[in-house]
């Protein structure tokens, strides 16, 4: 029996076997924003100060980039979705861990196992998505990325009160590390899942049958021209995923200052850090909102011929709402919060939105490498993301807060002139940290613009 015709039976259920990775991914990104969203409570827990959180931050999307291009080499090389399957486990047993962590170091740990997992697992589910989808490509890498941003919602706004509900009152204090420690409670479900996805599409394959004939076909400007717009969604990606990944340390910081002044209070306790979870994990869902939801009107409605206007101007436009979330109190007094909690949506849909639609064009442009261009999209991206929190923190906290800061930079920053140094060293405060990203939104629109218009309409019928 030859391989085709083994990857022909294996593929007779693409609905099923396509729907039991997509629940997956939700599963999986669940997971994924358990330590963000509790990220407040375990600062207090821990005693971590902001650039420890930051680090975290930087680690996490570093650790999980990192293992993107070379699961989806793997994967590509010996056509297999193993690794994926195995990066789940490993992120299940990893993050229903997080509460044995008595210190930075060994939260660090399982921080980063988990982000290693959970970036295992994506460029093979969506390569297989984007394979059993056929001619609906676009669409159901879209019903993938909503699946994943729903379980990013329900992660970051159900984590934090899932936390508090297991929270037992002991001697009338309530004693939260408990309530952490429950979260081992999410690792059987887990692993019922891993074992689903495992025999659901080990044996399903991901490479259509004319890609290779596909890819001899080209000449060598089609190649060219091809992989320049390849690297061109691998930048705009990879600034889009760096302001995701600052927004989510801008809005740790932002509900901590604003939970402060909502109690009157000058340091944060046990009790407000619970309370600044509970808001961040509504913000964070909110920028999970706005990526899923339009992400999923894109894929489906989204005519090829459009594709160019939506990487350029939805970060565009996203870029204004960014710079408004800090100052929606100037809008409505009193409604900051839910001003910027609508601000955050449309953010979301500024950097995230278009998300969806690169995988598929990716996989498009490289039909012979669909792993590759996956993860390229997804993790390549996301594995420089990491500089993101950690030009936020710069900018919200300066050179000051970095007692280890190598002489050799203080002494170019004191050249500047004397006003900027200054600002550099003491830091430009939380607001600049919002501008600061905003801007780098905008720039992700107009790196959009060297996108080939011609080849984008070409190549839509792959």
């Amino acid at each position: 029996m030859s391989i085709d015709t083994v990857r022909t039976q294996s593929d007779s259920k693409p609905a099923l076997r396509s729907g039991v990775t997509i629940v997956t991914h939700f599963v999986v990104d669940v997971f994924s924003f358990v330590g963000v969203a509790l990220l407040p409570l375990f600062a207090v827990l821990l005693d971590l100060p902001t650039e420890q959180k930051a680090l975290l931050l930087a680690l996490g999307s570093l650790c999980s980039g990192a293992i993107q291009p070379i699961v989806a080499w793997a994967s590509d090389k010996f056509d297999t979705r193993a690794l994926g399957t195995l990066g789940f486990v490993l992120a299940i047993l990893s993050i229903g861990n997080l509460g044995m962590a008595t210190n930075f170091t060994q939260f660090a740990i399982l921080y980063c196992l988990g982000a290693v997992g959970i970036g295992a697992f994506h460029p093979p589910a969506a390569a297989i998505v984007g394979h059993l989808g056929g001619s609906k490509r676009s669409m159901m890498i879209a019903i993938f990325f909503l699946a994943g941003m729903s379980g990013g919602i329900i992660g970051n706004v159900f984590t934090p009160r899932y936390v508090e509900w297991m929270t037992p009152i002991v001697d009338g204090e309530p004693d939260p590390v408990a309530g952490v420690l429950a979260l081992r409670w999410f690792i059987p479900i887990g692993l019922a899942f891993a074992v689903i996805l495992a025999l659901s599409i080990h044996k399903v394959g991901h490479r259509h049958s004319s890609a290779n004939e596909h890819h001899v076909s080209w000449d060598k400007a089609e190649r060219r021209q091809r992989w320049f717009a390849v690297w061109v969604l691998y930048v705009a990606n990879m600034i889009r995923f760096s302001v995701n990944m600052a927004l989510i340390y801008l809005l740790v910081e932002w509900t901590g200052q604003r939970i402060l002044i909502d109690n009157n209070a000058t340091e944060m306790t046990t009790e407000l850090g619970v309370k600044a979870s509970q808001l961040n994990g509504i913000l964070q869902a909110s920028m999970q909102v706005g990526m899923g939801a339009i992400g999923i009107l894109l894929g489906f409605t989204l005519a090829a011929r459009f594709e160019k206007l939506a990487f350029v101007g939805l970060p565009i436009l996203g870029s204004i709402a960014l710079f408004m979330i800090p100052r929606a109190g100037m809008i409505a007094d009193g409604a900051d919060v839910p001003i910027a909690i609508g601000a955050t949506i449309l953010t979301g849909v500024g950097f995230g939105a278009v998300i969806p639609v690169s995988i598929s064009l990716a996989q498009r442009l490289l039909p012979h490498r669909t792993s590759l261009a996956s993860g390229l999209m997804l993790g390549g991206a996301w594995m420089l993301a990491f500089v993101g929190p950690i030009i936020a923190e710069l900018v919200h906290k300066g050179f000051a807060s970095k007692p280890n800061t190598p002489g050799f930079v203080l002494d170019a920053i004191g050249m500047l002139p004397d006003g900027l140094s200054a600002r550099l060293i003491a830091g430009m405060g939380l607001d600049a940290g919002f501008t600061s990203t905003a801007v780098a939104l905008f720039l992700a629109g107009l790196v959009a613009l060297l996108l080939p218009h011609k080849l984008i309409v070409e190549v839509a019928k792959h």
